[in-house]
């Protein structure tokens, strides 16, 4: 009697991460990916990023993405997809940072996409062939402009499914997904079961969802968590396979920081603190910019606010809340960084929205009216003209049209209930469809770092 041979199972191991804005956490997930590397190690490992690494960041608004793809090149990412906010990126910094960066982008979705990247790639696990595929979300409204310079984007579930067919027909045991889109749009290709994991990102929050044929699981912003996930493949003596996936988030707090990437980070974050006592904008003699009375009144930096969100969405209309102005001191010579982040010391995502001339007369009424005191007091770039009996007189450097739609940059929270400005939210929940979806948009400083240019901006 003759013992039967043993299965042999070959694993894959993987980090996966997404949507890192900023590099404070990476230290520790350095030291997370050499555990994760070294302990019981796996016939292949990888280090995966999906989507929204680029931008948008303080950082990559003053170094158009190098320091992240240092960072990345350090920790050791071998395959990337894309994500919206990489497009917020000038279309010649987008592709030299892809050309730097050493992972693999995969964009199978993209038809025409001129940077470097492939619709998938292969790797070897212990002699067994998986397959990578990576999309990134097709819903124009999530992109500020034509994306990644006027490129075809295919439906991404689409697009995985047959990625996952031709990679099965070229001799490919299973087939992972990175993608970059909507949390509805994930789950719906991990009900399909085409592939064996599926390392999502666009949303913020972690999520691990393992009720669907296929595992789905998003780490947390800023790789404050990191998916730890292994693919077992186990051949059995009739070289029939059996697929085995299991994945958790762990988080980054319990690991130690790795000096190194410690001192490579803190060498990128110099350009940040440096930036503090930078001018941004010299001032005319006589010339003072204050917040003081923006919940009452309109003020200078008020209006410097409203005016460069505007300019730096490319839109036609500016409102800013101001209870979103902190600032206590007047300025006078020069605007520097510092007192930048003191006037504006919130996280507010801003966006575009397209409102008609009549919900902005009454929007900017009732905040000067019903909110007056409050924080919703609204703002006005200098292209709109209020009267003292806060009637609006002019809109986009024009005479106000109450029948016109008018593209307007305004913080996100606004029309979901922020500082209850009623007459915005009744818009918004008739027209729901008139609210981007979160995260789409830009945070506000960010944005309005971006018009300053020369001096603030420089290398």
């Amino acid at each position: 009697m003759t013992d039967e041979p043993i299965p042999r199972v070959r694993r894959l191991r993987l980090v996966a991460i997404n949507d890192v804005y900023v590099l404070d956490q990476l230290p520790r997930l350095a030291t997370l990916v050499q555990a994760a590397r070294a302990t019981d190690p796996a016939d292949a490992f990888m280090v995966t990023v999906a989507g929204d690494f680029l931008a948008p960041s303080l950082l990559s608004s003053l170094d158009a993405g190098r320091g992240m793809v240092d960072c990345l090149n350090a920790l050791g990412v071998t395959h990337v997809t894309l994500g919206n906010h990489e497009d917020d990126l000038e279309p010649t910094d987008l592709l030299a940072r892809l050309e730097e960066l050493d992972a693999i982008v995969l964009l199978a979705n993209a038809v025409d996409f001129r940077g470097r990247h492939a619709a998938t790639d292969v790797v070897d696990v212990g002699g067994v062939r998986v397959g990578i595929v990576g999309v990134v979300s097709g819903d124009s409204g999530l992109y500020r402009r034509l994306p990644f310079g006027g490129t075809t984007l295919q439906r991404p579930n689409d697009a995985v499914v047959a990625a996952a067919e031709r990679l099965r027909a070229a001799g490919c045991a299973t087939v992972i997904a990175l993608t970059h889109q909507g949390l509805e749009e994930d789950r719906a290709l991990a009900q399909l079961g085409v592939v064996a994991l599926l390392l999502g990102g666009h949303e913020h929050e972690g999520y691990l969802e393992t009720n669907h044929p296929t595992p789905l699981a998003k780490a947390p912003l800023n790789a404050t968590a990191a998916v730890v996930a292994e693919v077992a493949l186990t051949l059995d003596p009739t070289g029939r396979r059996r697929i085995n996936t299991t994945a958790r988030l762990e988080p980054v707090a319990a690991y130690a920081e790795d000096p190194a990437m410690r001192t490579r980070v803190d060498r990128h974050l110099e350009k940040v603190l440096e930036l503090e006592a930078r001018t941004l904008l010299t001032l005319d003699e006589g010339v003072v910019l204050s917040s003081a009375g923006s919940r009452l009144r309109q003020t200078s930096i008020g209006t410097l606010v409203a005016s460069r969100l505007r300019d730096a969405l490319g839109a036609e209309v500016g409102l800013f809340n101001g209870g979103g102005l902190r600032g206590d001191t007047d300025r006078r010579e020069r605007l520097t960084y510092a007192d930048f982040c003191e006037e504006l010391p919130f996280d507010n995502e801003a966006v575009v929205v397209r409102l008609s001339g009549a919900v902005i007369r009454d929007t900017i009424r009732f905040s000067r009216t019903e909110r007056r005191g409050t924080g919703g007091f609204l703002q006005v770039d200098d292209g709109t003209e209020v009267s003292d009996a806060h009637e609006l007189l002019r809109l986009a450097n024009a005479t106000f049209d109450e029948g016109r739609d008018y593209r307007v940059a305004i913080v996100r929270d606004l029309l979901v209930g922020g500082d209850t400005l009623e007459p915005l939210m009744d818009h918004a929940r008739a027209h729901p469809t008139v609210v981007p979806p979160e995260n789409t948009g830009l945070d506000v400083k960010v944005a309005i770092l971006r018009t300053f240019g020369g001096q603030a901006l420089a290398q």
